[in-house]
């Protein structure tokens, strides 16, 4: 396979996508203090919008004139969870922010945008909700199928930890239940077998688990195809589909040469210069 990152055109995709990735969940998670500045003024728009409006009309409002105003988007969706917390609309800083409201066709008639803007919203709402109820029922459904156990099992707790990881290594498994790490893959190989947990990497090392339900993060997480390591861009020619592996006899199979060898290192030398300085130091030390 070849390597993420080989071929120009797609390990630029790839670092702008994860380079993107990165700056909106520092925005939201961990901003800096200019962030966090830009942040701030797009709290007081917030504020100011919702005193007559109301917190979400308001916010689409504030949200709408923020950007007419030619500011960037970061740092209002970062505001819009603050905001809602504050006013109650939201117990936890969950990520809504009606990201599909500034696709390329959406409208930007403040009259049009502002209903695309809550229902986009509401869209996010009811898939946060979809999802949590999945996870639950899933997680229900694991801990009634792990079996029966004996007193110093932990199945229950790793069923336990998967449901509140969304993503999950048996490394991160270990340490969260004090397992070791065998331990922790026995217990992962065997609710793979049964069906409970599905594994999301598609690969042999640094294996990533997950419950049942999220079984869709396979195909996002996927590998996209490659071409192999020195084929041009376009179809292949039928003959070199049709090209096979040098047989096994073909192999250059070179002996191993034995390691060299190296005499002792003699540090007397060193040792005696070592000595010379230490005097050297002491009789111009002042008393």
């Amino acid at each position: 396979m070849v390597p993420l990152g080989s071929d120009v055109f797609e390990r630029g995709s790839s670092v702008d996508a994860a380079h993107a990735a990165f700056a909106q969940y520092q925005w939201l998670v961990k901003p800096d203090e200019a962030q966090r500045n830009a942040i701030e003024s797009a709290l007081g728009w917030l504020s100011e919008h919702s005193k007559a409006s109301g917190p979400l009309l308001g916010a689409a409002t504030a949200f709408h004139a923020w950007v007419e105003a030619g500011h960037a988007r970061a740092p209002m969706r970062a505001a819009l969870i603050r905001h809602w917390r504050r006013t109650d609309i939201l117990h936890f800083p969950l990520p809504l922010i009606g990201a599909r409201a500034f696709i390329a066709d959406a409208p930007w008639e403040p009259s049009e945008w502002i209903p695309c803007f809550l229902n986009c919203l509401n869209d996010e709402i009811t898939a946060v909700e979809n999802r949590t109820r999945a996870l639950e029922r899933s997680w229900r459904h694991a801990r009634l199928q792990s079996g029966a156990q004996r007193s110093t099992s932990r199945a229950d707790k790793v069923i336990d930890i998967l449901a509140a990881y969304p993503l999950i290594s048996a490394t991160c498994l270990s340490d969260e239940l004090g397992l070791s790490l065998k331990a922790a893959y026995i217990y992962l190989e065997r609710f793979l077998s049964d069906g409970l947990i599905v594994e999301v990497t598609h690969r042999t090392a640094r294996r990533l688990f997950a419950l049942k339900e999220l079984e869709p993060l396979r195909e996002i997480v996927r590998p996209p195809k490659r071409p192999l390591p020195g084929r041009k861009r376009g179809r292949p020619r039928k003959s070199e589909s049709q090209e096979t592996c040098p047989p096994d006899e073909n192999v250059d199979i070179r002996p191993i040469e034995p390691a060299p060898t190296f005499a002792p290192i003699n540090y007397e030398e060193l040792e005696r210069a070592i000595d010379h300085a230490e005097r050297v130091i002491r009789r111009h030390r002042p008393d």
